[in-house]
């Protein structure tokens, strides 16, 4: 079971960021779960930088003064982001990117209950992303969050899903567009 956390953890977390690592999977993700992936992810995200970098970002910065409404305002958004979030979240683990023992135990994810699935990704991810941060890119870090805090959370979501599918989907992890 810890390695299935695990393996839960980094996949959630890659999906917040969606790195190339998850680009090898064989159902594509579409553009609105990235978008719902993104805005789902921002609340656990300004998480794991505050336990991060406590000890690197000022007591007058952006995430001491507005990090914590920002955050909120993700948060309204997750219930209602949920659903896709959790479908791409699920073609990921679904996926080559991860190991058989996460597929077996896919049909098991898929059935859990929503309000026993959310608490765990939340918390996974906070965990998986805290670690991965960088101590030296806190500043930046927190510079792009108080970017993003500029524009509402669903254009945020779409430019997140618009640039991975422009310059980091290879191989192919987003769903082509259909441009007519």
């Amino acid at each position: 079971m810890r390695r299935l956390h695990t393996i839960v953890a980094a996949a959630a977390a890659m999906l917040s960021v969606v790195t190339p690592t998850i680009a090898a999977a064989q159902a594509c993700v579409s553009a609105p779960e990235v978008q719902a992936m993104t805005i789902y992810a921002v609340p656990a995200s300004v998480q794991a930088l505050e336990l991060r970098c406590a000890d690197q970002l000022t007591s007058s910065g952006f995430l001491a003064r507005e990090g914590r409404n920002f955050a909120q305002r993700y948060a309204a958004l997750q219930t209602r982001n949920w659903p896709q979030a959790k479908s791409g979240l699920l073609k990921v683990l679904g996926s080559g990117a991860v190991g058989g023992q996460v597929r077996d135990n896919l049909s098991l994810i898929a059935a859990l209950p929503d309000q026993h699935v959310r608490p765990l990704v939340d918390a996974l991810l906070v965990q998986e992303l805290s670690g991965r941060i960088p101590l030296g890119d806190c500043g930046t870090a927190e510079q792009l969050l108080q970017t993003l805090s500029t524009i509402e959370p669903q254009v945020a979501g779409t430019l997140v899903s618009q640039m991975l599918t422009l310059f980091g989907n290879q191989p192919a992890l987003i769903c082509p567009s259909t441009r007519q």
